[in-house]
This record gives structure tokens, C-alpha cells and sequence, in this order.
């Protein structure tokens, strides 16, 4: 008797689960034991692989992003994502939202008010000559945002994976990172043990880039609470909130409310779209519009020189900080985040996946940085004092900010509060449930192995938050930024292979159903 697929699956959980547990369980060891240590080595490995591997990752980025392009306007990307009788299950509204809500949100949330700020105090080498804090620095701000958070960026975190994904699917193969050595290697390699590490591994990166949205909400959630009279921002308070944030989604992991995404997703966004209007209407809504067409314009047209900087001892501290960061962070998603977009786009077209991810999703996203982040430089130009927070409190301190200084802040600073712990718990949720999943091989995996990675994500989040700050540093951001760089390593050939595999699979699932719509005609 044949085994089943389940069982077959069920039979590879463990090694995964040892792979993708036992990095993280040794780094949480060395930083109880020696922190000092922990610390050496997330400093020490984000500066190797950013140097190594950085223009590696600029340049893959952008050609993912073309041939997703050229795959979505060819012929090709009429092929459904699930096979030719595929419906979706949502509605194009709302498969939007939940795309938007678990892909960048909780990152989004929080670098949409700071990252346009500093890049308009200290503009990119790009844009050298402009001067810093003046009014010809907004648009290359919103520039570079919008290459970190746009088209490239959405691109590389789901298509080529989502797409390499969907066509295996249907010829059998599960929802694993492993799938995507298909084709590349051996299938006795894919099902042994480089296949288990790479599924381990995947989930190691997935969880740190996880870790950085917690930790980055969590620190302003804590800024903001440090504002009342009787708490002040503290270690001890972020880590006081990192541990509330984890009883949260720890305990809707553990009772299915995963099943809710949807519902949290459009909750999501209608109180985005409510925050937003009220910046608009609140903040200045003309200047925002206006700039967000010269911005938008200006990204475009400096866009491959911006992806595409050349390395030097001038631009490369900034790139490191900057566009290789969020490459990493982004590609540790990427495997993880391709298997659930497959899942919830069956029944859409490579077309339709594309447009939505490569380019709905980006411009809603630059529209909100623009929102909130234009919305600070404005105040900044108006002398409100803006940069002061950033300068003393870090880039947490910038949303409370912002909103503290529009009328109606009182409204304001709840809901953009709210969107906070709704975005992270979100993410949080979908991403313990996703690594539960991979590492059991199960489209339902144990309360149990999804409370661990539950906890497992709030205790790493405690360990870098701790790194940041127990050793006299200003701020934690830079631990995260390290932690998720080196993550990103392994998971770089797997999602480099895509460029080569999406393409060639589209195009033979195209030619093999065009010749059977030809053979039933």
C-alpha cells in the first residue's frame, strides 16, 4: 500500500522542526549566558554579509521584479494559479487586504513615519547636492521610501515564489520551502536532508523577520506609554510589552482565531483608511497630495539608480543601513510569505498576482508613507519640532509625534495605536501558524507546535530588545536589523533559483494547457 501524501509529509516534521528550532535555542543560550558574546556576533555577522552578499541581493531583487513583469504581460499570465478550474475564495477586496496585512504591514506601520524623516534630514547618496531638512529634500524622501516599500520590495517578498509554488502544487508537491529545489536538484536530495534544512532554515528567517516588526511596535508602544505621568520608556517597560504582545497572539494561535485573519485584515484596513482621511482632512492634505505625485515621479525616474547604487566606501555604510537591510529582511520572508500567498490566490491568474502584489499593494503602501511620513516632514518644515523626538527617542517616538501635533490627537493616537497591536498580532499569528505547518507538514498543526513558535518569536524578540539596550546602547533597532541580515543567508539560493524556475514552469504549464484546450476542441 501507497503512503499518503499526509503521511509522507508527517514523516519529514521532525528533522525540520530540530533545523529551524536548534539556531534559535543556541542564540537565546549564548545570550542568557553571555550577552556581551550575542552581541559581537550579530554585529560582526550583519557587517560580513552585508558586504558579501549585498550587491548580490540588489541586483537579484530587481530582476525578480522584471521577470515577474514580463511573465505577468506575456501570454503566460493568463495561466490560474491552482490550475484552470480554480475559483478564489475571497472576494479581490478583501484577498487585497490580507495580502497587505500579513506581507510588510507590521513593518510598514512602523517605518512609515520614521523612515521618510530621516531620509529627509540625511538625503541618499543618490540624490547628492540636496540639502538636508529643506523643502527640496521631501520628494527624494519619499523617494526612497517608496524603493524600500514598493514595487521591488513587494515583488521579491511574493511572485516568483508564490507562482513556483502554485505550479508545483498542482503536480503534487507540498506547501514546503523544500518545493522550490524542484526541478533544481534531485528529488532524493529534495526529500532527505538538504531538503529538511532548507525547510528549517526558512523558518529561522521567516521568524527573525518576524521578530523585527514585534520588536519595532513593541518599542513604540512603549514610547508612547512612557508618556503617561506614572511610566517612563524603559527596558524594563518594552520588555514589560513584548511580553503582553506575546500572551496576545500566543493565545490566538493556540485557540484558531488564525481563522479570523480575514476579519482582523479588513479591520485593519478600514481603520488605515480612517487614520488616513483624518491626516488628510487634519494634516496638509493638498501639500500631501502633491507630493505624493512629485515623489511618486521621482522614485520612477531615479528608481534603477536607486536599486541599483553602486558600492563604495561613500554609499556603502549607507546601503548596508538602508537597501541591503531591507533586501534581507525581506527575502528571509520570502519562502514562508510565497506559501501563503499561494494558498489564499488559488484561483487568480499569475496576472492578477501580480498587479495586486507587484503593484496595487506597493502604491497603497506609498500612499501611507506619504500619509504619515510627509505628514512629519511637513510639520518638521512648519518648525514642530519633529526631528527633536527622532534625535531623543529614536524612530519609536515618531508616530506619537506626528499625531500629537495634528488637531484631534486625542482620536488620532488611539487608533494608530490600535493599528499597531492589530498589525503585529496579525503577522505574529499568521507567521507562528505558517511555521507550525512547515515544520509538521500539516495544514493544521498542534496547539502545541504552534504555541511553541508563538513563544519562541516573543522570547527572541525579549533577547534583542535586551542586546540593544543592557550594554548602554541608545537603541535596539540596530540588534533587530542584524539579527534578521544574517537570518537571510540561507535562504538566498532558494528564492535565487525562482528567477529561473517561475519562468520556465509558467511556460511549460502554459504550453501543456493551451495543447489541452486545443485537444478538447
Amino acid at each position: 500500500m501507497s503512503e499518503s501524501p499526509t503521511t509522507k509529509r508527517s514523516s519529514l516534521s521532525q528533522p525540520p522542526l530540530w533545523v529551524g528550532a536548534i539556531p534559535l535555542l543556541i542564540f537565546l543560550l549564548v545570550s542568557a549566558i553571555d550577552l556581551a558574546l550575542a552581541k559581537h556576533f550579530t554585529e560582526t555577522g550583519k557587517t560580513i554579509v552585508s558586504h558579501s552578499l549585498g550587491g548580490l541581493w540588489q541586483w537579484m531583487v530587481m530582476l525578480l521584479f522584471l521577470i515577474a513583469l514580463a511573465i505577468a504581460i506575456s501570454p503566460v499570465g493568463k495561466l490560474r494559479l491552482g490550475g484552470a478550474t480554480a475559483k478564489p475564495s475571497l472576494k479581490f477586496f478583501d484577498w487585497c487586504a490580507v495580502l497587505i496585512c500579513t506581507l510588510l504591514a507590521g513593518g510598514g506601520v512602523f517605518w512609515s513615519a520614521a523612515e521618510p524623516l530621516y531620509h529627509f534630514q540625511t538625503p541618499s547618496p543618490v540624490f547628492e547636492g540636496v540639502v538636508g531638512s529643506t523643502p527640496a529634500a521631501v520628494d527624494p524622501a519619499l523617494a526612497v521610501s517608496f524603493l524600500h516599500w514598493g514595487f521591488l520590495a513587494w515583488a521579491l517578498v511574493t511572485t516568483t515564489t508564490t507562482i513556483t509554488f502554485s505550479i508545483l502544487e498542482q503536480r503534487g508537491e507540498p506547501l514546503r520551502p523544500r518545493t522550490l529545489l524542484v526541478n533544481i536538484l534531485p528529488k532524493g536530495w529534495v526529500n532527505g536532508p538538504i531538503g529538511d534544512v532548507a525547510d528549517g532554515l526558512s523558518v529561522v528567517a521567516a521568524i527573525a523577520g518576524t521578530v523585527g516588526p514585534l520588536g519595532f511596535l513593541s518599542l513604540q508602544l512603549s514610547n508612547a506609554a512612557g508618556q503617561l505621568p506614572w511610566l517612563s520608556d524603559s527596558a524594563g517597560l518594552q520588555s514589560l510589552v513584548v511580553v503582553l504582545l506575546t500572551a496576545v497572539f500566543a493565545t490566538s494561535t493556540v485557540s484558531g482565531i488564525q481563522k479570523g485573519i480575514k476579519w482582523l485584515s479588513e479591520l485593519n484596513v478600514w481603520l488605515t483608511l480612517v487614520l488616513g482621511a483624518g491626516l488628510l482632512i487634519l494634516g496638509p492634505g493638498i501639500w500631501l497630495i502633491q507630493h505624493f505625485f512629485s515623489g511618486f515621479w521621482t522614485y520612477l525616474v531615479h528608481l534603477p539608480q536607486m536599486a541599483l547604487m553602486p558600492r563604495s566606501d561613500v554609499t556603502e555604510p549607507w546601503l548596508n543601513s538602508w537597501t541591503v537591510f531591507y533586501w534581507g529582511w525581506f527575502l528571509g520572508y520570502a519562502p514562508l510569505m510565497g506559501l501563503f500567498t499561494a494558498g489564499v490566490s488559488r484561483g487568480r491568474s499569475i496576472r492578477e498576482l501580480v498587479l495586486a502584489v507587484a503593484i496595487l499593494c506597493p502604491i497603497v503602501t506609498n500612499i501611507w508613507f506619504t500619509l504619515l511620513g510627509g505628514t512629519g516632514m511637513s510639520l518638521e518644515l512648519g518648525g514642530a519640532g519633529i526631528s527633536e523626538a527622532l534625535a531623543q527617542s529614536g524612530a519609536a517616538a515618531s508616530l506619537l509625534a506626528i499625531l500629537s501635533a495634528l488637531p484631534l490627537s486625542g482620536l488620532l493616537i488611539p487608533i494608530g495605536l490600535l493599528l499597531v497591536v492589530l498589525f503585529m498580532c496579525t503577522s505574529a499569528d499568521s507567521m507562528s501558524y505558517a511555521a507550525a505547518m512547515v515544520v509538521s507538514g500539516r495544514n493544521e498543526p498542534s496547539q502545541r507546535l504552534r504555541l511553541f513558535w508563538a513563544l519562541m518569536i516573543g522570547s527572541l524578540t525579549l533577547v534583542l530588545l535586551r542586546i540593544g539596550t543592557g550594554l548602554g546602547d541608545s537603541t535596539s533597532i540596530d540588534a533587530l536589523q542584524a539579527f534578521i541580515v544574517i537570518t537571510a543567508v540561507p535562504v538566498t539560493p532558494l528564492v535565487l533559483f525562482t528567477l529561473w524556475s517561475a519562468p520556465r514552469l509558467a511556460f511549460k504549464e502554459w504550453q501543456r494547457t493551451g495543447q489541452a484546450a486545443q485537444a478538447a476542441d
